[in-house]
């Protein structure tokens, strides 16, 4: 009896340590994932907010290009000696400083034009600072000056760091030099708390990108980061966002407690996205590491977030509950000595809980090896409408079938050769990458992030949490439907949703709307000589040759066949006219393989009132006009 009894007392304290074991590891799981989903909702918002920006200064680009004075002066400097070139300087001072005041209040920190050979030409936010050969020091002004190539990214530099989009400037086929607009990280951090308001926001930089950058007398810009001596912020003298934190209690604590954190260092020099949970007494927090990379994929430093996140106490009370029943079962089945019997009802009794505990979740679980099916919870029925994994499997073998092929998301399409399967190539894409898109019962498309734990060698446990509510914008999921599947140029269902409002936004900007119809000549012998595979790699290389040539404010749309439209804005019909005259020669010179060769014709119209369709039909009748006057 007494080694039934010790024999049973050893089996009770194996499987109760066991079961805390995973209990603590249970936990830590659930809390880094909900740490996880805060981190990576910041790092959809951080990315929307730059794709504005840089929409913001395409658009202050485009409208220095129209600035005939601006550019008159900028040619003059190129060649100009020293004494002309501080005149023309001033010159452009006077001529564009205005401007500047108003990109200002759009967050816009730094306006700075570069001469042809890498130099600062003149800086707005420090106009009595040129000349200083920057070629070498920034990639950024390097590619846009020698490759002409506008480049986009985050960028230390001599007085500032920032956000930059950096444009080269080509007038009349000469490169006259570049131009800069630059975003401070207090920009950025407005925007962050309007979408995501957590307590406070905080931007740590490398040493080399910040401090050792900068002019020697800039230096005093910047200031060790409480989280640690290898990264630095920028003082309150110059950010706002400094001015905010730097005495503020709650980041103190948080920066504290973070820095107390075990492996928080480990992380850090990972130089890789983390987060860090924290619970403090009765409070719960979390303080989010985005990884920042400057243009040259280089880690830059950090965007930082400080905040609450009360679900980790939710999660924490909960598993220390599992723990006391834990450790109260064992007692009890140690005092009935029902050990064996008891234990397997309470596995199944567990089981049971488990498989409850899993299905109130409100994301889809399932395990899984890639190929088969092993569990899947009650989130997974309801949301595709089946009874069983049998009524699911029985049309298909696994959930990967379900995920839609569409820009901005993943599908079997992205998986490679080298890839074992979808989980290989879904563990190698970073977390704000593993997106996909799935329609539910009803055919509505929903946008999903998934998060992949390793359950055995063999399977995994997959958690799909549904995010279509908090993207911008829904993640486009309705961009499908507006794009031709084999040349991604918009279609007729795109003309007609968008149509109205393309003519009123070019109505905003003074301008008309004209329209560009043109065909492929002699497409129907194309596909009879050489096959309709060629004829369809013709298509796809018109759409590309067309696209290289119109500017983002023209909208490329097939119309049929080997028929296409172009909406562009217009001042006059003339302005169409030369549009299309220089598309018609870009693709006359091209050469398309074994077909050599091909020409288009074309026709346009310009719209003013009524209907946008009559403007349609004589752009087409136009075309027709010219393939009988000789195409």
């Amino acid at each position: 009896m007494k080694i039934k009894i010790l024999s049973l007392f050893l089996i009770i304290s194996l499987s109760t340590l066991l079961f805390y074991k995973y209990m603590l590891m249970s936990k830590d799981n659930d809390i880094q994932n909900l740490a996880k989903k805060t981190l990576e909702s910041m790092s959809i918002a951080n990315s929307a907010i730059l794709d504005t920006y840089k929409i913001v200064a395409q658009k202050d680009f485009n409208n220095l290009m129209k600035n005939e004075k601006a550019l008159f002066i900028l040619k003059k400097f190129k060649y100009a000696d020293k004494e002309q070139k501080a005149i023309l300087r001033g010159k452009l001072y006077r001529l564009l400083y205005k401007e500047y005041e108003q990109m200002k209040k759009l967050n816009v920190r730094q306006f700075h034009f570069h001469t042809h050979d890498g130099r600062s030409l003149l800086r707005f936010h420090l106009p009595y600072k040129s000349g200083d050969s920057l070629m070498e020091l920034r990639t950024s002004i390097r590619v846009a000056n020698t490759e002409f190539k506008t480049m986009v990214g985050f960028e230390g530099g001599r007085i500032y760091p920032g956000y930059r989009y950096v444009f080269p400037i080509i007038y009349k086929n000469e490169h006259l030099g570049s131009v800069e607009f630059s975003v401070s990280f207090a920009a950025l951090e407005k925007k962050l708390k309007n979408i995501l308001p957590f307590h406070a926001y905080e931007l740590i930089l490398e040493k080399a990108v910040s401090y050792d950058k900068v002019f020697k007398k800039h230096r005093e810009f910047f200031m060790p980061s409480g989280l640690s001596k290898n990264y630095y912020i920028e003082n309150a003298a110059i950010s706002k966002v400094t001015q905010k934190v730097k005495d503020d209690t709650f980041v103190k604590k948080l920066t504290s407690l973070t820095r107390q954190s075990d492996d928080f260092s480990e992380k850090l020099n990972k130089k890789e996205s983390f987060a860090v949970p924290i619970i403090d007494g009765n409070s719960g927090y979390v303080v989010t590491f985005l990884a920042l990379k400057d243009i040259d994929k280089k880690n830059a430093g950090y965007v930082v977030s400080f905040g609450k996140l009360q679900d980790i106490l939710e999660v924490e009370e909960r598993y220390d509950n599992f723990i006391v029943i834990g450790f109260l079962t064992a007692i009890v089945f140690f005092i009935l000595i029902t050990v064996i019997i008891t234990q397997i009802q309470k596995i199944k009794e567990d089981s049971l809980k488990l498989q409850k505990f899993i299905d109130i979740q409100n994301s889809i679980v399932i395990l899984t090896d890639g190929k088969e099916f092993k569990f899947a919870n009650k989130k997974f029925f309801d949301f595709f409408g089946c009874k069983n994994l049998e009524d699911f499997t029985s049309e298909y073998s696994c959930i990967c079938n379900k995920f839609l092929k569409q820009s901005g998301f993943f599908s079997l399409a992205d998986v490679k050769e080298s890839e074992k399967g979808w989980i290989d190539s879904m563990l190698n894409l970073s977390g704000r990458k593993r997106i996909v898109s799935m329609l539910d019962n009803i055919s509505i498309p929903h946008a999903f992030t998934v998060s992949i734990n390793s359950y055995d060698k063999k399977n995994y446990v997959i958690n799909f949490s549904d995010i279509s509510d908090t993207m911008s914008e829904k993640l486009q999921l309705q961009k499908q439907v507006v794009r031709d599947q084999l040349t991604k140029a918009y279609n007729r269902v795109y003309f007609a949703k968008t149509i109205d409002r393309l003519i009123e936004l070019n109505s905003q900007e003074n301008k008309k709307t004209g329209i560009i119809f043109f065909d492929i000549d002699h497409f129907k012998d194309v596909n009879d000589t050489y096959g309709h595979q060629v004829g369809d790699d013709v298509l796809k290389s018109i759409v590309e040759i067309v696209r290289s040539h119109i500017r983002s404010s023209d909208k490329l749309i097939r119309w049929g066949g080997e028929e296409f439209i172009i909406v562009v804005p217009a001042n006059s019909i003339e302005e169409v006219y030369k549009e299309a005259e220089h598309l018609r020669l870009s693709i006359q010179q091209n050469k398309f393989g074994e077909v050599k060769t091909l020409t288009c014709s074309f026709g346009i119209s310009l719209y003013i009132d009524g209907d946008i369709n009559e403007s349609v039909k004589k752009a087409d009748e136009k075309l027709y006009e010219a393939k009988e006057s000789g195409r």
